[in-house]
């Protein structure tokens, strides 16, 4: 997490670059993973050995890393968490399970799970390269960095025109300062900086460069450089405690949960709730600050969950829709969502408050309706025109026996498109402004705030 100058989060892509970024030897590959959520994760190869290292891994990058390594036929090694990290599910465990690679970090993070603690200065083999680790306090205690040739990957500690925050997790602007200074004595102004996280769509920059245009690296005073990086922190991460708990010990985010334990959680005003009703259910009731995006546009708006914090729970009227939705998101390499067990009704009946408008019949009395009709109409039809009409009856009860048995209702699909169901539905700024995959900067986020003192970057 780090505390950087405040632009809007731009429309980053989900996906791996198409291409590797090359190092100046052209002996190492690095393919960036930029997340709507303004992380980035970083696969770094040496091409000689196809030995392969991850850096900060997001929870829902672990798939899409996992196939750009089979389609590069790398070999996993290394899977580096610069820190603890507040904002963002980490992936690391489930991407050393599916490798079979050794995870790596600070000896002070105290992951569950991690082998590898390297001392300040210890060496990785990756290959041809070797992986240089430094240990880097201040954002967090168990901080660290990664260089690799001319490669510098900083984590939250140094970002393009900004530096990390050091207001909670036992934080340390002083030790900041400190590690700052030394990354500066120490690497050439030609290293190549690729940070942990980006709010404005950037992907590299170098030390030179930096030393120009980051106000942060212009304070050569440790106690000013404090005093400055202390003053107005911004709001904390969204969901930070249970994320925490996530990284720290591998807790993973459950699948489904009840909607009796969830009232409470629900209510916050952090909660990323993601409605997969349709727009007149939602009109008609919805959980306050929910974002609205039916079942049936999941995929051309996948990035719009991307874009909330986690945990994202998915909720609609029961939570059959929701299970669907997970199993799309998973599809899409979306993770660390959660569904709503009894959706909205369930929450209603435990107590949470909702925002109510005009009343609309949901989608699963819609279909009941349909199939009911559909039924009599072939009942009659088969009594005073044809036998044959008996048919639609038929056809009619073998899709209801489908839905019950597989969850899945084409009916129920199709009923979601009609108009009635797309009456204008989200209140004002349920959806993002934007569209796409565009999404605003996320509120508390990891950066620190530009010195009140400091020129803008040239």
């Amino acid at each position: 997490m780090s505390r950087a100058p405040t632009p809007a989060l731009s429309a980053a892509p989900h996906a791996a670059a198409t291409d590797a970024i090359r190092a100046a030897s052209n002996d190492l590959a690095i393919v960036p993973f930029l997340h709507p959520q303004g992380c980035r994760t970083w696969l770094v190869a040496d091409r000689p050995s196809r030995r392969a290292l991850v850096v900060d891994p997001h929870a829902d990058f672990v798939a899409a890393l996992v196939e750009r390594l089979h389609a590069e036929q790398w070999t996993l090694a290394w899977v580096v968490d610069t820190h603890t990290h507040a904002d963002h599910p980490s992936g690391s465990a489930a991407l050393a399970i599916r490798t079979q690679a050794t995870r790596v970090a600070h000896p002070a993070a105290r992951h569950r799970g991690v082998p590898r603690t390297p001392a300040d200065g210890e060496s990785l083999e990756l290959g041809g390269q070797r992986a240089r680790i430094l240990h880097a306090p201040g954002h967090t205690p168990d901080s660290l960095v990664v260089v690799i040739g001319d490669a510098l990957f900083a984590g939250d500690t140094l970002l393009i025109d900004g530096v990390a925050r050091a207001d909670f997790l036992g934080g340390d602007a002083r030790a900041l300062h400190d590690t700052l200074q030394r990354l500066l004595r120490e690497l050439p102004d030609a290293t190549r900086l690729f940070p942990g996280h980006d709010y404005a769509g950037r992907v590299e920059s170098t030390l030179g460069e930096q030393k120009r245009s980051n106000p942060w690296l212009a304070e050569r005073d440790r106690e000013a450089f404090a005093v400055a990086l202390s003053a107005d922190p911004p709001p904390r991460p969204a969901n930070m405690d249970e994320l925490l708990r996530l990284n720290r010990d591998g807790t993973p985010i459950a699948a489904a949960l009840p909607a009796a334990e969830l009232v409470a959680p629900l209510a916050q005003p952090t909660a990323s709730v993601v409605d997969v009703r349709t727009g007149a259910e939602f009109r008609a009731e919805h959980v306050s600050g929910a974002r609205l995006i039916p079942l049936d546009e999941l995929e051309q708006r996948a990035d719009e969950v991307r874009a909330l914090p986690a945990p994202r729970y998915l909720l609609c009227r029961t939570g059959a829709r929701a299970a669907q939705a997970r199993e799309k998101l998973l599809e899409l390499g979306v993770a660390a969502t959660t569904v709503v067990e009894g959706g909205i009704e369930a929450l209603v009946a435990g107590g949470l408050a909702t925002v109510k408008g005009r009343a609309h019949l949901s989608l699963e009395r819609q279909v009941r309706i349909a199939a009911g009709a559909l039924v009599l109409t072939g009942v009659a039809a088969a009594l005073l025109l044809h036998p044959a009409f008996v048919a639609l009856s038929a056809f009619v009860g073998a899709g209801l026996v489908f839905a019950g048995l597989t969850d899945w209702c084409g009916m129920g699909l199709l009923l979601a498109r009609m108009p009635w169901n797309r009456v204008a539905s989200a209140p004002e700024g349920a959806r993002p402004h934007g569209g796409g995959c565009a999404a605003p900067r996320p509120s508390g986020g990891c950066a620190a705030p530009r010195p009140r003192s400091s020129a803008p970057p040239r």
